[in-house]
């Protein structure tokens, strides 16, 4: 889908405006200067600030809110493989090329081939680089097939290894390298990050400032932003600083409730003052995706606007500011929306089914890739079809204990509130509305494959079972289904020459002075996500954009 940039302009307007040129550096007043400046203080923000002052450089990090953005909010899942240090000590044998040849199935291209090999050789020197900032690991590994792993263990299958066909091309190894802690541990990842930058004598962080605009040259070289920088007073900041976080806790359960509380901080960053900070090398824009501004999701994605947003208010806002300066995007109709309906893993016994009773894909596939391949079979509804043996396993299975709170809640919810029973398969398609016929012929095969052993889907062995014993169930696994809740992410970004994170313009030139990294920039899993992904690409492309900003001539 070609997505053109003045539409991407208009539609956030309203957030972002309009860069514009100076030309003289002499025209403005600047209040303050710097090397690099950082827009955006996540992960990749983080990353890319104290690659950058690692050379030496002075750094301004500016973030509208209090820092953590979507990274802090996340599981703490750091994608990496090749043979780290945690795979060979819970004995799991992997290779760049393998690791390669597995990625090479989930990036389908959004990257090149050497971009993607570099990725793959960068994993473990990435995580040693991430220790040394803090950021501790473990290699306890968790065998079973799980959305997220159980408190104590760290090192997991997160993706899409073990299930057909990625399976098949490439030897499965866990790569999902969970960061030390309790919970959902993307705090924690963040936090130490945080905390090695405040010890950067050169690294300065500026929480509360909004990038309004960017400011260039005749030469069209990024030379300066403009920002709106909330009142310094420190009740002011201290108040900000609370409601923020009160808005983070709803930012998963309910996020519009979330939106509603953080109005209050926008409104007092208005109070403040308009600035100017004078950039002498270049500045890297890493404010995240756009799934917050439910407008442009409905207008480049608009399948996926039943799905709840996900993230810290994630508004477009950095790969405006690019595209306002001449960059270019890509992959901005791609999301990813998480449909996890397993564990409890008895559910992948069941199959997908849509509402002319077609089988839709292998069941064992991650969540967000079996909620692709509903949305590529243009289904407005999908149901999970399971029997009443696999209902009582699964709801055996969905205990307080054997499951976290976040992964029990959906569960509970799929298994009580969004399923339908009958005694037959004809009264479970009459109350779903599904094609009966073509469902009793996708059942029946199914269960000549179940008996036989061999999916033709290609399903694991593991969650090969009949579907025969009575009563029947369909559980409601679409988008639509507002029961239970299904959130996405946005991938695509502005468009980056992937030597060195330099947005590019319209006709694949570098533009002077403006790098971009983590979900503001095409990178990795721009076509496809699976856990842990995102937070590497924010490790690999925030330190490549640092590295080559902090060296970029200054004119």
């Amino acid at each position: 889908m070609s997505i053109n940039n003045k539409n991407i302009l208009d539609t956030l307007k309203s957030q972002v405006s309009t860069s514009y040129r100076v030309q003289h550096c002499n025209d403005i007043i600047w209040d303050n200067t710097t090397d690099v400046a950082v827009i955006g203080y996540g992960a990749a923000g983080a990353c890319a600030a104290l690659e950058a002052s690692s050379l030496g450089v002075k750094v301004t990090v500016l973030d509208r809110l209090n820092g953590g953005g979507a990274s802090a909010l996340s599981g703490g899942i750091i994608y990496a493989g090749g043979g780290t240090t945690y795979q060979s000590q819970a004995g799991v044998e992997d290779s760049a090329e393998n690791m390669m040849n597995y990625l090479r199935q989930e990036t389908l291209g959004a990257v090149s081939e050497e971009t993607l090999r570099h990725f793959c050789e960068q994993s473990n020197p990435n995580l040693a680089w991430l220790e040394k900032h803090g950021v501790t690991f473990d290699s306890t590994p968790y065998n079973e097939k799980t959305s997220y792993p159980p408190e104590n263990y760290f090192l997991y299958y997160s993706g899409n290894e073990l299930a057909s066909p990625y399976r098949d091309i490439a030897t499965p190894a866990r790569r999902g390298h969970r960061v030390k802690g309790k919970g959902f541990t993307g705090r924690v990842l963040f936090e130490s990050l945080n905390q090695s930058a405040q010890q950067h004598d050169n690294i300065e962080i500026k929480p509360h400032c909004e990038a309004t605009r960017l400011i260039l040259d005749q030469q069209d070289r990024v030379v300066g932003v403009e920002y709106l920088q909330a009142p310094d007073n420190k009740i002011t900041q201290a108040t900000i600083k609370a409601v923020n976080r009160l808005a983070n806790k709803f930012a998963v359960l309910e996020p519009k409730t979330g939106t509603l509380i953080r109005k209050l901080v926008h409104r007092l960053r208005r109070r403040g003052k308009t600035k100017f900070l004078r950039v002498n090398q270049g500045v890297i824009l890493s404010a995240g995706g756009y799934i917050y501004n439910r407008h442009l999701v409905k207008t480049l994605a608009p399948s996926y606007t039943p799905a709840r947003p996900l993230g810290e208010d994630c508004i477009g806002m950095g790969i405006s500011l690019g595209v306002s300066a001449g960059g270019r995007v890509q992959h901005m109709n791609k999301v990813s929306a998480w449909r996890f309906f397993a564990p409890p893993n008895t559910m992948l016994k069941g199959i997908i089914v849509n509402e002319k009773g077609e089988r839709i894909c292998n069941e064992d596939l991650y969540g967000a890739t079996a909620a692709d391949r509903v949305l590529e079979n243009g289904c407005e509804r999908a149901y999970l079809i399971l029997d009443e043996k696999m209902m009582t396993e699964a709801s055996a299975e969905t205990r307080i204990g054997k499951m976290q709170l976040f992964q029990w809640a959906p569960a509970r919810l799929f298994l009580s509130i969004s399923s339908r029973k009958a005694t037959t398969l004809d009264g479970l398609a009459d109350k779903c509305r599904i094609n009966y016929s073509q469902l009793q012929r996708t059942i029946d095969n199914y269960n000549s494959d179940a008996i036989a052993g061999k999916d033709r889907y290609h399903k694991a062995t593991d969650f090969l079972q009949a579907i025969k014993q009575s009563p029947f169930y369909a559980i409601d696994i679409s988008l639509q289904n507002w029961r239970v809740p299904c959130f996405a992410i946005t991938l695509g970004g502005l468009s980056v020459n992937e030597q060195t994170g330099a947005v590019l313009d319209v006709d694949g030139n570098s533009i002077g002075g403006l790098f971009a990294a983590g979900r503001s920039a095409v990178g990795i899993c721009s076509n496809s996500y699976v856990s842990g992904l995102s937070l590497a690409d924010c490790v690999y492309s925030g330190r490549r954009a640092g590295h080559s900003a902090a060296l970029a001539k200054s004119k």
